[in-house]
């Protein structure tokens, strides 16, 4: 499973940073980045769907 963000479409909200820090930090452009390439425990994929849901923009994908 891997987290993906399409900065076309990010607003920058940091709903993502906030809620899963261990996955998304801001990077030096202020857009947010993807910190784990690969994401393997049953917790992550919870965690990383949720993320999905709680951005704004719909910016972010769920692949595999």
């Amino acid at each position: 499973m891997k987290v993906v963000i399409d900065k076309e479409r990010c607003m920058m909200s940091g709903e993502c940073c906030y809620n899963h820090p261990w996955l998304f930090a801001f990077g030096d452009d202020d857009f947010p980045v993807v910190q784990s390439v690969e994401i393997t425990s049953e917790q992550q994929r919870k965690e990383a769907r949720q993320s999905v849901q709680v951005c704004p923009s719909g910016a972010i994908s769920v692949i595999g």
